[in-house]
């Protein structure tokens, strides 16, 4: 049996969809307060708990052999610090902890290329870059740091364990919301600017098929990097630019000006009541030069991932077909 947690969120939620269209048996530990509509009328059985409520957890899992673990908060506010490291840090340590009383053989960790060691402008990422030699330059970084630390501690209690490192995901979702289907509602609102740095990206599906291949591999220690192409942000914007027939971003933001705009931001945010469109976190980010090699997942497993230009596309198409009908 299986045990998904997040499985309302972004990742957690295609992940789910998966295994139900592949018939993979399994069960979901779900909030009270979160939307399990599709959940439940696709009668998969629900399991209600928290990540930060251990008990629940340990009744969760009784009967369970592996936990897949993708439930994380994701935020450059600076006041979400504490909630992602109780989330993700303190909340893996209390999966990892009732997964050893529960018997559970197996944990599959969601973790992210920001947990790894990343310099800014420095060399292309590799898995051998385990350890980040210097603090992360965000606080969710820092918060899946904590959760990656946790899993292998679970290693050596006794747990088989195997992580998975996407760099930025693409795909289709809550385009409204602060996940990364956002970029396509901000590149339409046509602002202009875009940042100096650049990122690497990869999709939404080869997340979830690496998570399959994971599952199925079953292997104590696997370990892949998921990264289909290493892309500047000019580049990355003007793509999701086309897909929708939005004016591409042609004024380039240097970093000097980002970190002059993010205190404003900041106040126009505390004023309005509105979420801050830049912060101090989120001008890091996006003004840091970050390349990853993703090669090892499709050598070893023989998959190939899709390619980003057609991925953008049909994210752009599903975001207009929104827009449509709206």
């Amino acid at each position: 049996m299986i045990l998904l947690t997040g499985a309302t969120g972004f990742v957690g939620s295609a992940i789910a969809r998966r295994l139900l269209a592949e018939q993979i048996p399994f069960v979901v530990l779900v909030r009270s307060s979160s939307d399990t509509t599709f959940l439940t009328e696709a009668e998969v059985e629900l399991r209600h708990g928290d990540v930060n409520a251990p008990n629940s957890l340990l009744d969760a899992m009784q009967g369970v052999d592996t936990v897949i673990h993708t439930a994380a908060v994701v935020s450059f506010l600076p006041q979400d610090r504490d909630l992602m490291l109780k989330v993700n840090g303190e909340g893996t340590a209390n999966v990892v902890n009732m997964a050893l009383e529960a018997g559970v053989r197996r944990l599959i960790h969601l973790s992210s290329v920001a947990a790894l060691n990343r310099v800014d402008g420095g060399p292309v990422v590799t898995l051998a870059d385990r350890w980040p030699a210097e603090r992360p330059n965000t606080s969710y970084g820092e918060s899946k740091f904590a959760a990656e630390r946790e899993a292998w501690r679970g290693q050596a209690e006794g747990l088989e364990v195997a992580a998975i490192y996407p760099s930025l995901i693409l795909g289709a979702g809550d385009f409204s919301g602060h996940n990364t289907p956002a970029l396509w509602r901000m590149v339409a609102k046509e602002r202009g600017f875009y940042p100096t740095g650049s990122t690497g990206v990869v999709s939404l599906s080869d997340v979830v098929s690496a998570t399959l291949q994971v599952l199925r591999r079953d292997q104590d220690g696997d370990r892949f990097l998921l990264n289909a192409a290493n892309l500047s942000w000019e580049k990355l914007l003007n793509t999701i630019a086309a897909s929708i027939d939005a004016k591409p971003p042609t004024v380039r933001l240097p970093a000097w000006q980002s970190a002059f705009l993010w205190p404003v931001e900041a106040l126009r945010a505390k004023i309005s009541g509105n979420r801050p469109l830049i912060t101090r976190e989120s001008h890091r980010n996006v003004q840091a030069t970050f390349r990853y090699d993703g090669s090892s997942y499709p050598t070893v497993t023989g998959q190939a991932y899709q390619d980003i230009g057609t991925v953008i596309a049909e994210i752009g198409q599903a975001y207009n077909a929104i827009i449509r009908d709206y």
